[in-house]
């Protein structure tokens, strides 16, 4: 068993990428409690999905032009690399990556994918008796029911992954001990050798990626509902 408190930490994850993370599971919750309440909370539930809806903008931007680990090009793999690396985590000889591996890169694309379709649903549902999404107006009734049903389906599909998740960082914590939870509090890993360590992040591409979020949040919290 390795000893990671010996080792030298390094830099992995950057604090835009930290912060949208736990943004993000603190939003994900509250959406799935809200959306379950019924009317009580369900203004809240759509102003909540406008804030992921800018979240998933900012993350999409910011894996192009975000730090090493958290661009895209870094850990969107073939399938069959997933598989290959599937295969060796369960057989205890998967190989060590920094940042996500092929399987967490997967998951990474699914959830992105995933929380983009319930958000565009979500925008143009309607619970028939109060509320209606700010885009509701603009499909047909058709389109709407289909959205709203899709809605459902899709977040069913979302915390079954969550499920899978957190499956998959309790199985790397104490098969590989590798502290997958606390490297995205505090953005360090153990050195294994042939690390690089992640650099600065530009404050120019932060903004950037920051001012395109902002405005598309802004611009949905001014529609009327």
């Amino acid at each position: 068993m390795i000893q990671v408190a010996t080792r030298r930490m390094i830099n992995v994850w950057d604090l835009p990428t930290r912060i949208f993370h736990w943004t993000l599971v603190g939003l994900f919750v509250f959406l799935i409690i809200s959306g379950d309440m019924g009317e009580e909370l369900i203004e809240w539930h759509f102003y909540a999905g406008y804030l992921l809806s800018g979240l998933i903008l900012f993350r999409i931007i910011w894996g192009v032009m975000g730090s090493e680990h958290s661009r895209f090009t870094s850990f969107v793999r073939h399938p069959k690399t997933t598989i290959t690396y599937l295969k060796g985590m369960f057989n205890g000889n998967a190989e060590h990556h920094y940042g996500h591996n092929p399987a967490g890169g997967m998951m990474v694309i699914a959830l992105l994918v995933l929380l983009a379709l319930q958000i565009a649903t979500g925008l143009v549902s309607t619970d028939d008796v109060i509320w209606d999404g700010p885009f509701y107006g603009a499909v047909s009734d058709q389109v709407a029911e289909i959205g709203g049903e899709l809605h459902e389906t899709v977040q069913g599909l979302l915390q079954l992954l969550v499920l899978l998740h957190v499956a998959a960082i309790i199985f790397h914590r104490f098969k590989y001990n590798d502290p997958l939870v606390p490297a995205m509090i505090h953005g360090k890993k153990p050195d294994m050798g042939g690390a690089v360590s992640t650099r600065n992040v530009s404050v120019v591409h932060t903004l950037i990626a920051l001012g395109f979020s902002a405005v598309w949040v802004l611009y949905l919290f001014s529609l009327p509902l």
